[in-house]
């Protein structure tokens, strides 16, 4: 379905909701007010779970026909990321999996560890020049973590 025409029956949706909210409501206070709430068409106790009802119902549907749109906003950011990693030289792509994969913040002796001192230390710099990572004291050793707008690309 066009995403276009399931914002139209959302909005549809919704706005039928609210006018039966506010019918129902006028409609248990001109009662009230008349002193013949106990003899109405509808009795009061009824409306109120009915209206609770039909709020999940729309409340699901909406969810329902919004979900599309917010998968494809996921899969489209989650393509974005993988573009830009792509672009990356191979030692900085694999640096930066590494982060992401122990969620955006590792030590750098870590990272020492499976690439070597040299490499890493030039790798971080080159991250680091580029506003790619952060690194801050930690110890005897450094943590490298994500700069936070490459974090809400790459989760």
């Amino acid at each position: 379905m066009n995403i276009n025409r399931k914002i139209a029956i959302t909005v549809m949706v919704l706005t039928g909701f609210i006018f039966a909210v506010s019918f129902g409501t006028l409609y248990v206070q001109t009662h009230i007010s008349e002193g013949t709430a106990c003899s109405c068409t509808l009795p009061i106790p009824v409306l109120i779970p009915t209206f609770s009802s039909l709020g999940v119902f729309v409340g699901s549907l909406v969810y329902y026909l919004m979900f599309a749109r917010i998968k494809e906003s996921e899969k489209k950011l989650s393509e974005d990321a993988k573009v830009m990693l792509d672009m990356l030289p191979n030692d900085e792509k694999e640096m930066i999996l590494r982060l992401v994969g122990s969620n955006g913040e590792i030590s750098q002796s870590r990272l020492s560890g499976i690439f070597g001192k040299v490499r890493t230390f030039r790798t971080v710099e080159s991250l680091k020049k580029r506003g790619i990572v952060v690194k801050e004291k930690y110890g005897k050793t450094n943590m490298v973590k994500l700069e936070s707008r490459f974090r809400n690309i790459l989760y």
